[in-house]
C-alpha cells in the first residue's frame, strides 16, 4: 500500500507536462480578450523564468492562461499555462512568493479567497512563452 501511495504522486508529476499541452477551452469572451492582447505579436521560444520587471502586470484570462508583462502595452507579453490549470484563478487572489527576483516554471501559486482570506488551493507555473510585437 505504501508503494502505491508513493507511485501516484510520481505519476501525476510525470503527467503534468502532458496535461499543460492540452488546448484550453476558452469562452468567447476569454478568447476575444486573449486575441486582443496578442494581436500583432509572434510567439517565441518558451522560457523557464521571467525577470521581475516582466511580472509587473498580470492578467488572468482563464483558469488555464495567465499573461505577464512589464506594462499593459509592453512590447513582449508572456503567456503562462499553469500545469493542469489553476482552478478558479479568475475568482481568487493569486499569491506567489519568489526566492529570487525571477519568476520561474514550477513555482507555486496560492489561490486566496477574496472575502475570507482563506487559501482555496494552489497550482504551479508552466513555461513562459513570449509574444513580441511584430516590427512595423
Amino acid at each position: 500500500m505504501r508503494k502505491l501511495l508513493l507511485t501516484i504522486p510520481a505519476a501525476m508529476l510525470l503527467a503534468a507536462p502532458a496535461m499543460s499541452e492540452e488546448k484550453p477551452q476558452l469562452t468567447e469572451k476569454q478568447q476575444k480578450m486573449l486575441d486582443k492582447r496578442l494581436e500583432g505579436r509572434t510567439a517565441g521560444e518558451p522560457k523557464s523564468c521571467i525577470s521581475g520587471n516582466d511580472q509587473r502586470n498580470m492578467t488572468v484570462i482563464s483558469d488555464d492562461i495567465l499573461l505577464f508583462s512589464s506594462s499593459r502595452n509592453a512590447r513582449t507579453i508572456y503567456v503562462n499555462k499553469p500545469y493542469g490549470g489553476c482552478h478558479r484563478a479568475d475568482r481568487n487572489i493569486l499569491v506567489y512568493r519568489r526566492s529570487t527576483s525571477s519568476l520561474c516554471r514550477g513555482e507555486i501559486i496560492q489561490l486566496v479567497d477574496n472575502a475570507s482570506g482563506m487559501t482555496m488551493g494552489s497550482c504551479a507555473f508552466g513555461d513562459f512563452v513570449p509574444y513580441t510585437k511584430d516590427a512595423d
